[in-house]
């Protein structure tokens, strides 16, 4: 079983996903700038700390140990108090919300192993964000919501917290 020493430190950045260690794409400016704007989203909307690659080993019921690096993870206060600031460094859970934003060449295996996991976890939304199409779906224990041009993202459990879609992506296409 792997546990957190077994993950050598690279760039971009190894997780351990479903059992077998995937180096993540290194992410491209307009990729960074989503990340970016989401973690000031969340910042802005909660209490708690969000920032981009920041990585949570867990175990979640019924799936392998996990050492995922989220585009953009949050903890709430509450859940950063609870932990103690050492452990907070390296979360040994998920984190409450996770945001993944796809890059070309995304295998979609991985992409749904690590969603159920965080969710299993105990992640209360995990936002996978599409900029080809410009759209987020929010993945929740209770099924997934669209978003698309022109919506609102917003989600039942995480009162209060909205982004705009067209603001999401704005300023990072040619012809806008």
């Amino acid at each position: 079983m792997f546990d957190r020493v077994d993950i050598p430190a690279t760039k971009p950045a190894l997780e351990l996903v479903d059992g077998q260690l995937v180096q993540k794409t290194s992410p491209k400016r307009r990729h960074q700038e989503l990340e970016v704007r989401w973690m000031l989203a969340l910042r802005t909307w909660g209490d708690g700390e969000a920032y981009h690659e920041w990585r949570h080993e867990f175990h979640a019921p019924g799936y392998r140990f996990a050492s995922l690096v989220p585009d953009v993870a949050y903890l709430s206060r509450a859940a950063i108090d609870e932990l103690g600031e050492a452990a907070a460094e390296s979360p040994p859970r998920a984190p409450e919300v996770a945001v993944e934003i796809l890059s070309a060449g995304e295998n979609e295996r991985r992409l749904a192993w690590k969603i159920a996991a965080y969710l299993a976890a105990g992640a209360l939304v995990v936002f996978v964000v599409d900029p080809p199409r410009r759209t987020v779906i929010a993945h929740a224990r209770d099924g997934t919501t669209r978003f698309g041009p022109g919506e609102v993202v917003t989600h039942a459990l995480m009162p209060g917290f909205a982004y705009e879609v067209d603001a999401m992506f704005a300023g990072l296409y040619l012809g806008e």
